[in-house]
C-alpha cells in the first residue's frame, strides 16, 4: 500500500492547526484507504469540533469513507455569530 497526496483546508479557528503561513491549507501525504476519521485523528481534531466535512467540494457524512490521490478536503467546526 503506497501514499497519496490531498490538500487539506481548514476553516475558522481550526486553521491554526497549521502552520500560520500556511493560511489553512496544506498539501499531505498520507496513507492510502486512509479514512476522514483517521485524517481527523492525524491532524488532531476531535468530533465534536466539526460541523462540516467536504471532499471535492460534496459534504460527506461517512467519516469512514476512504480518501482518494488528488482529493481537497474542506473541513469546518461549528461557528455563531449573528
Amino acid at each position: 500500500m503506497g501514499n497519496i497526496q490531498i490538500e487539506v483546508r481548514l476553516f475558522a479557528y481550526l486553521r491554526e492547526l497549521f502552520p500560520p503561513e500556511s493560511r489553512g491549507v496544506k498539501k499531505v501525504e498520507v496513507k492510502e484507504c486512509l479514512t476522514i476519521d483517521n485524517l481527523m485523528d492525524e491532524i488532531g481534531i476531535v468530533e465534536k469540533e466539526i460541523m462540516i466535512v467536504m471532499i471535492n467540494g460534496v459534504r460527506k457524512l461517512d467519516y469512514n469513507e476512504s480518501l482518494k490521490e488528488g482529493d481537497r478536503v474542506s473541513i469546518f467546526p461549528p461557528v455563531g455569530g449573528g
